[in-house]
């Protein structure tokens, strides 16, 4: 029930022989499948993707399940057999950040895979509609058709960009590839049709327009850009902070003046607060700040500054004795504010050297 502590990052190995295995994993956060007779080449291969994108997207434990960022990237290789765990890695950290429903997961997890694999397919490896149609028709596997593909190196050396970026009322994905692009506004799929139904492509861009909120191509048809809406809600915060009072703030509020004593501190829900000394803004603080004020509060000090709303914001007031209490029902706070004033201590210190 607890954002708090989440986790993410679950890769299961599996015999082919345990056909159950699906069903009974289902609810945990999976982010690869690999049978073991591909363990040799799929979780290397896997074990990279996390390694390189672990400042962006995986996250584990308290602390980096809330400071992860909001924005960026992924350079996707033309190999089908990982575009699954791409999309797992994305879908499982939307998940865990409460910002998406398991109906919302399903429509980009299908959304990304049928985007990517249109760039990989028809983009990088430049495979016509006719080609792909002759070659699945006398019983091919699309894999092989691109592996063939990619013998070119200049196929093999192209790529598939996927960026990224969401808040909480929008998640936005763009995908481009290195092709020439297609006439995105003459392709047409109609499944009430029996012969468009009967075809083995082509479905792709039917199901993304029907699963997405909104999709918009580039001018020559080698870039998407695919928007869902997202499913959080403001009461998504810390399960030990449930019970706590909302403040709500408005674009100029003050929310404790410089020099004050720091009785408490406030858990930031949404909006962007401007850190001023005298009236000289030096920071603007937002939601992936998590807290305003925990310098002071955990340290006794007065307020180094003055925090001003800058937009509509929901803040929850701590006081000491109710965070004191907090922490004895949920220690993992204690911890998780520990990690995070050491690491402003060493931002400032760093701040302070240069």
């Amino acid at each position: 029930d607890d954002p708090w502590l989440h986790s993410t990052g679950i890769i299961i190995i599996y015999p082919e022989s345990a056909a159950d295995y699906n069903k009974e994993l289902s609810n945990l956060n999976i982010l690869s499948y690999i049978p073991e007779t591909e363990i040799n080449y799929l979780l290397n291969r896997l074990l990279k993707i996390l390694l390189i994108n672990k400042n962006t997207l995986v996250k584990r434990g308290i602390t980096d399940s809330f400071l992860q960022q909001k924005i960026g990237s992924f350079t996707i290789d033309n190999d089908p057999s990982m575009v699954t765990s791409y999309v797992n890695i994305i879908t499982t950290t939307l998940l865990n950040e409460k910002l998406i429903n398991q109906s919302t997961e399903n429509s980009i997890r299908i959304t990304l895979t049928e985007l990517i694999m249109n760039g990989i397919e028809h983009g990088n490896c430049e495979l016509t509609y006719d080609e792909k149609s002759e070659f699945l028709e006398n019983g091919g596997l699309i894999n092989d058709l691109i592996a063939s593909k990619n013998k070119d190196p200049k196929i093999s050396s192209r790529k598939v960009c996927l960026d990224y970026k969401y808040s909480n009322e929008y998640i936005e994905f763009t995908i481009k590839d290195c092709g020439k692009g297609f006439n995105h506004a003459k392709t047409v799929y109609n499944p009430l049709n029996d012969v468009d139904l009967a075809k083995l492509n082509g479905r792709g861009i039917y199901l993304s327009k029907h699963f997405c909120h909104s999709i918009k191509y580039n001018e020559i048809g080698n870039e998407v850009t695919v928007i869902f809406k997202s499913d959080k809600s403001d009461k998504n915060f810390p399960k030990g902070f449930i019970d706590q009072k909302i403040i709500e703030v408005r674009p100029g509020d003050t929310v404790f003046q410089q020099n004050e004593r720091s009785n408490s501190l406030f858990y930031i829900i949404n909006g962007s607060y401007n850190v001023m000394l005298g009236d000289k803004i030096i920071a603007t603080l937002d939601p992936s700040d998590i807290f305003l004020g925990e310098m002071a509060f955990l340290l006794n000090n007065k307020r180094v500054a003055t925090i001003k709303a800058k937009t509509e914001g929901k803040l929850i007031e701590l006081q000491k004795n109710t965070f004191i209490n907090i922490v004895k029902q949920y220690p993992n706070y204690g911890l998780f504010l520990s990690k995070l004033l050491a690491k402003r201590l060493d931002k400032m210190n760093q701040t302070t050297y240069l």
